[in-house]
C-alpha cells in the first residue's frame, strides 16, 4: 500500500465522522430552534452533503501531494554528457 493510500483513507474516514457529526450537529441545533422537522432534515443532509464534499476534495488534495513529495524525493537519473 503506498502512504499517500495509507494517508488518504485515514483522512476520509476522519471526515466522515467529522462530516456525520455537523450534520447531527446542524439537525439538532434546528430543531432546538423550533424548526419544523422536514427543514432540520434538509439542513442536515445539505450539510453532510457539503462536508462530505469537502472531504473528499481534501483526500483527494492531500494524495496529490503525498505523490509529489515522494516523486520530488525519488534521486533523479543523471544525463550523460
Amino acid at each position: 500500500m503506498k502512504p499517500s493510500n495509507a494517508a488518504s483513507q485515514a483522512a476520509r474516514e476522519l471526515g466522515r465522522r467529522i462530516a456525520a457529526a455537523g450534520a447531527l450537529s446542524v439537525a439538532l441545533i434546528s430543531l432546538l430552534q423550533h424548526a419544523p422537522v422536514w427543514l432540520a432534515c434538509v439542513r442536515g443532509a445539505g450539510t453532510l452533503a457539503v462536508l462530505t464534499l469537502g472531504t473528499r476534495l481534501g483526500t483527494a488534495a492531500l494524495a496529490r501531494a503525498i505523490d509529489s513529495d515522494l516523486a520530488l524525493a525519488r534521486p533523479k537519473k543523471e544525463a550523460r554528457p
